[in-house]
């Protein structure tokens, strides 16, 4: 009978802490909720008319954030968002020799790049519901895609060494293949459309009433 009173501590030290251990559980849940809620509703509101503002300029709605709790989810029929479309020229040119005949195949094109952002990879505002301080978290600019307009071929045949229909379709094939690669290695379209993303996104903010931080660091 001796042990029965410490039987009955163990056991009353043990329901003890599993009260202590749910209550800290649902405390830690319940604390984005809580900053959603302490932010109340003038907090909301500049957000949603932010997120307006937005949809205004972008054709969508991104995903906004209170704290850490998303209290307006993303509303968009696009996944990647182009700021920028600019049209170049680039060339390419083929050559082949066999037994001392030479034929060559020189193609001049026009090319439209498309530089934004993949929507898909984390796109959305953070507001701070202290100062309505606004910041916005991305993946970085890219180039979204190179559209090959037009282009034309110059082309040289020796006595017995022919073009076929096959090399001229992997040429074309080539042509633009080297489009993208000139595109994306050419930094100013990208930061061009980080550029105009910025001044978009901002002048949301600013006209909405709240405060504009740019780009989360």
């Amino acid at each position: 009978m001796g042990h029965l009173p410490r039987a009955i501590s163990a056991a009353l030290v043990l329901v003890v802490l599993t009260l202590c251990a749910a209550w800290l559980m649902r405390s830690c849940a319940r604390m984005p909720g809580e900053a959603a809620r302490a932010a109340g509703e003038p907090a909301v509101e500049l957000a949603r008319r932010i997120a307006d503002g937005v949809a205004r300029r972008l054709q969508f709605r991104p995903e906004v954030r209170i704290g850490r709790e998303t209290v307006l989810q993303a509303q968009t029929p696009i996944l990647e968002l182009a700021t920028v479309r600019r049209e170049f020229a680039h060339q390419y040119e083929w050559e082949h020799q066999w037994l001392g005949s030479t034929k060559r195949l020189q193609l001049r094109g026009t090319f439209a790049a498309k530089a934004g952002f993949d929507l898909a990879r984390g796109f959305y505002l953070e507001m701070d519901p202290r100062d309505s301080r606004v910041v916005l978290v991305w993946p970085g600019p890219e180039v979204l895609g190179v559209e090959m307009l037009s282009y034309e071929a110059e082309e040289t045949e020796g006595f017995w060494n022919k073009l076929s229909a096959e090399e001229r379709a992997a040429a074309v094939n080539a042509l633009l293949e080297s489009a993208r690669e000139s595109a994306s290695r050419h930094g100013d379209l990208t930061t061009e459309a980080q550029r105009l993303l910025e001044r978009q996104v901002g002048e949301a903010v600013a006209e909405s009433g709240g405060v504009w931080g740019g780009p989360k660091d």
